[in-house]
Formats: structure tokens, C-alpha cells, sequence
């Protein structure tokens, strides 16, 4: 009787293209899934268009330019921002309705615009009226 031999032989080829499916699957998987951040930006309240107007004497305010040169002037006097924000800190001691008045040129970038807010906002003022010139 005449033996038969029988090859069992491992190979060494592993198919691949079903990784490709699973692969993208998963990506998907996680794109669904995943939540996206929203950053909050710049919260600015509106004033209210059934109220009145509020009209503030001009010794009240504090009026801060930020013009299209790049400096910044305080009461017409040209500052630097430890000196915008120091003067904000003793103009917020005696806080009985005064109020900040921000011109911001329009040409500025936005970054420069919310640096002096944010230095405003550092200053503990909480109201402050934003106009651009």
C-alpha cells in the first residue's frame, strides 16, 4: 500500500485587507463619538432695547483709546499697559458710578482688542462700554 504524504505546512501570509475595513470603521466609531470643544469667545452682554439710555456725567468716565498706531492713551496721554492697568486698579477703588469707556480702532487686530479687555477685566471692572472709532 503506497502512503500518501500530506503537506501541513503553516504559511506565512496573513490576508490584510480586512484590517483596512476595520481600521476605518473604528475611526469612524470614534469621530462619532468623540465631542468636539467649543471655545466660549468673548461674552458680551447687550444692553437692552426696552430700557432707557443711562447718561453718565463725563467725570465719571474713564476713557481709554486703543488707536490704529498701536498705542494706547489714557485721558488723551499716551500709556503703556502696566500704566493702563494701574491706573484702572485706582480708578476701581472708588467704584460709585464710574464706569470705563474702551475706543478701539477698527484696523487693530482682535488680539490687541481682547488683551485691553482682558487687562479691564483683570482690573475687577465689571461694566465697561466698548466703541469703535
Amino acid at each position: 500500500m503506497a502512503k500518501i504524504k500530506r503537506n501541513i505546512r503553516a504559511t506565512a501570509e496573513i490576508t490584510l485587507s480586512s484590517m483596512s475595513d476595520i481600521a476605518f470603521l473604528l475611526i469612524i466609531f470614534f469621530l462619532v463619538t468623540s465631542i468636539f470643544l467649543m471655545k466660549d469667545g468673548l461674552h458680551v452682554s447687550m444692553p437692552d432695547r426696552n430700557k432707557p439710555p443711562v447718561f453718565i456725567s463725563a467725570d465719571k468716565i474713564l476713557t481709554v483709546e486703543f488707536r490704529k498706531d498701536g498705542f494706547l492713551y489714557l485721558k488723551d496721554k499716551k500709556k503703556e499697559m502696566p500704566e493702563i492697568k494701574e491706573e484702572l486698579s485706582k480708578w476701581n477703588l472708588d467704584n460709585s458710578g464710574k464706569t470705563v469707556l474702551l475706543k478701539i480702532s477698527g484696523e487693530l487686530p482682535y488680539e490687541k482688542a481682547v488683551i485691553l479687555i482682558d487687562a479691564v477685566k483683570a482690573s475687577g471692572e465689571t461694566k465697561f462700554s466698548v466703541r469703535m472709532i
